[in-house]
């Protein structure tokens, strides 16, 4: 199951970075390995993937083949990807400005002309107006 999954997986990111069009061209990298396989029996799949595509290109007899090979060059030169998504209109409330200055007044003394700022007062319980 899991290795069904990691597939899975392997399969879109691969999809989601490549050309589908070159996946469908891995029946030809399959069937040209087989060709130099029959030239040469002692080909491994590793020299024959550095060989068409690690090291540079080399024009040899069968170079109209190499370049049938898949993700040996890009066809796509530019890729887009959009997204859009509706904004919610904003609409700004603009407050009047005043122009007269407000003062504060800052009472420090209750109705029995008692701090307020005395230590004491915080350990009262709470009163009713």
């Amino acid at each position: 199951m899991k290795k069904a999954v990691a597939i899975f997986f392997m399969c879109i990111y691969m999809l989601s970075f490549s050309e589908m069009h070159q996946f469908l061209r891995i029946p030809v990298l399959i069937q040209h390995f087989v060709e130099h396989r029959h030239h040469d029996p002692a080909v491994s799949l590793l020299s024959f993937l550095k060989e068409h595509y690690i090291h540079q290109y080399v024009r040899d007899a069968d170079y109209q083949r190499d370049n049938q090979l898949p993700f040996r060059h890009s066809d796509c030169c530019a890729v887009t990807t959009a997204l859009s998504c509706e904004c919610p209109v904003m609409t700004f409330i603009e407050w009047p400005v005043r122009t007269t200055e407000i003062k504060n007044e800052f009472i420090l003394h209750d109705e029995d002309n008692h701090s307020l700022l005395s230590i004491a007062d915080i350990f009262q319980p709470p009163r009713c107006a």
